[in-house]
């Protein structure tokens, strides 16, 4: 079964998401060497404009790779700060630091993710975000573990 993370449950988070290395958990078909990797996982995501990652945060560090489009990415639980990056562009987000990021361009937009450990660490998401979601009929709680699934009450 493929997982997705909570915030996919808006429409403005919806992203296609493709585990190059690790993250197995959350990748459909047989495993393959390259799931068994321990110290790190790599992501390719492919979000529309206007779509991206809800703030959220985690005990290990994550680095973002542009590789297509225009990203903003914030940091702080408000997204009180704020970077543009492009084509090239590597930010590193500092551990147990809320952060997210936006395709604000005008094409599709690819963001490689670098995070610490196999399956990716627990996920600690932003107060408004787990409100917006409860308020649509699905309880989650305020952290996630990469591959479980959000139940709908």
């Amino acid at each position: 079964m493929l997982h997705r993370p909570m915030d996919m449950l808006l429409p403005r988070f919806e992203r296609k998401r493709y585990s190059v290395v690790g993250r197995p958990n959350e990748q459909s078909g047989a495993r393959t060497p390259l799931d068994e990797v321990d110290a790190f996982n790599i992501t390719y995501l492919m979000c529309e404009p206007g779509k991206g990652l809800a703030t959220h945060a985690h005990a290990t560090p994550e680095v973002f790779v542009v590789m297509a489009g225009t990203w903003s990415v914030t940091v702080g639980e408000n997204a009180g700060q704020e970077v543009i990056l492009e084509p090239r562009d590597i930010i590193s987000v500092p551990p147990n630091t809320m952060h997210g990021a936006v395709n604000i361009g005008e094409e599709d937009g690819w963001l490689m993710t670098i995070n610490a450990g196999q399956g990716g660490a627990k996920l600690y998401w932003a107060a408004n975000l787990i409100e917006e979601i409860r308020s649509t009929g699905v309880q989650v709680a305020e952290t996630e573990i990469p591959g479980a699934a959000a139940t709908r009450t």
